[in-house]
């Protein structure tokens, strides 16, 4: 029986007569009344329901079928850290490097402020993508010249770092060798709401099928639930591509609303648009805006302090977080050694104070879990700089209590390349010709 609705229930209640119909004769007739218009109305609106409903369902089996709006893995809305490492990446020859790094600024910091000084001029970040200061250094350790990539990014993680692996470094761009360096801060990033909030997740997750590790990258019910639902909904699912689109149309729109002077550089009029709207476009990264400049020991910026944000990142261990990271760090080394493609993994340094915050049992444990799934495969080579460069880096190696600055970056690529050409595992792998990948 279909329910009253508010309106003929108030009509029941309050008669204009000021008689409560309930009590006449009339009241059933008054009540049946009700009750058909109730359900009238509730047909009407389950029709329409129902009818939008497949109508949609339509709409999107045909966009399924035409393809229309699908999804373009390299099409990218806003330009990141992410996408720029990406988009270069893909542009080069479909050829292996032979070596390519991974990890977090903790390893971008070094590699990029390292250049700067080795090649005396500033360096564009978002255009620079290769370590011309560790391919000198391997050729003075080993006589061989190598080719580099950097997809070291901001905030990467290891789930990030498997899945620059998977999704992109195979066929006949599977390199060499992979030099993976990682810190604490990796594993235990109290910070971190899900593997899936990073901005790395967000680009490379186009390039493949997530599956597999969903129940790792998606902890969070909503985020599994908004998965499942692109998946299940073309619509949905493309919805990316779709406001992509809709972004270019409105593009021209925001101009008009934040207009940008015509006398200003392109820098100066995104820095002026970004007072207009701050919170359009957070992660945008446009060429000349990232520099890093050469440095000596003279000019370089003093010792910066960032003790509390890492009080903040390693404030609770969420074991939940800690194993997810190292399972997608043993994956990752699985799925490289399938391709033929050796792993250095590197335990970074990090100053004292640092370390310092983190409790023993948090730390033991880190260095413990690295130790053992190196040891697991015979295609990695694994060095912890943190101990074994007591004596060679300093606290005037870094710009703060995790990063090494352009000096301290060099005594560390300098490293991995000894290491490298000091290891016959390394070398073998690098010997091998792109036909062997």
């Amino acid at each position: 029986m279909a329910k009253l609705d508010h309106d003929s229930l108030s009509d029941l209640e309050n008669p204009k007569s000021g008689t409560d119909l309930r009590d006449t004769a009339a009241a059933p007739e008054k009540l049946e009344r009700a009750y058909a218009k109730g359900k009238a109305r509730g047909g009407f609106f389950q029709s329409r329901f129902l009818a939008g409903l497949s109508i949609f369902a339509a709409l999107s089996l045909g966009l399924q079928f035409l393809s229309i709006e699908k999804l373009k893995p390299s099409d990218f809305p806003v330009r990141t850290w992410t996408t720029w490492a990406i988009s270069e990446f893909f542009a080069q020859p479909a050829q292996p490097k032979d070596v390519v790094f991974l990890g977090s600024s903790l390893m971008l910091v070094p590699l990029d402020g390292t250049d700067a000084d080795f090649l005396g001029k500033q360096i564009d970040a978002s255009q620079h993508h290769r370590s011309i200061y560790f391919e000198d250094a391997f050729k003075k350790a080993s006589g061989k010249s190598v080719s580099t990539y950097n997809f070291a990014l901001p905030g990467e993680m290891p789930s990030d770092a498997y899945l620059i692996t998977d999704f992109l470094l195979k066929e006949k761009r599977a390199p060499k060798v992979l030099v993976y360096g990682v810190g604490p801060r990796d594993f235990m990033d109290n910070l971190l709401p899900s593997p899936a909030a990073t901005d790395p997740y967000k680009y490379l997750s186009r390039f493949g099928d997530l599956s597999g590790h969903a129940d790792l990258l998606m902890s969070d019910w909503q985020e599994r639930l908004n998965w499942e639902l692109a998946r299940l909904c073309y619509v949905y699912g493309n919805h990316g591509q779709i406001a992509l689109d809709a972004a270019r149309s409105l593009r021209p729109l925001i101009d008009k609303v934040a207009p940008r002077p015509a006398n200003l550089s392109e820098v100066d009029r995104i820095a002026f648009r970004r007072k207009v709207l701050p919170d359009y476009l957070p992660f945008e990264v446009n060429p000349q805006e990232c520099f890093f400049r050469p440095t000596d020991p003279a000019n370089r910026p003093g010792f910066m302090d960032n003790i509390q944000e890492y009080r903040k990142r390693y404030k609770t261990l969420k074991m939940s977080t800690f194993t997810a990271q190292m399972r997608f760090l043993k994956d990752l080394i699985a799925i490289a050694n399938e391709r033929g493609t050796h792993v250095v993994l590197v335990a970074m340094p990090i100053t004292q104070v640092n370390r310092e915050l983190l409790p023993d049992a948090s730390w033991n444990l880190y260095k413990s879990e690295l130790a053992k799934l190196a040891a697991q495969s015979q295609s990695v080579t694994f060095k912890d700089l943190h101990a074994e460069g007591k004596g060679k880096f300093a606290l005037s190696d870094f710009q703060d209590t995790v990063h090494l600055h352009s000096g301290g970056g060099a005594k560390l690529l300098s490293e991995i390349a000894q290491i490298m050409a000091n290891d016959p595992v390394s070398r073998k792998a690098l010997e091998k010709n792109g036909g062997d990948q």
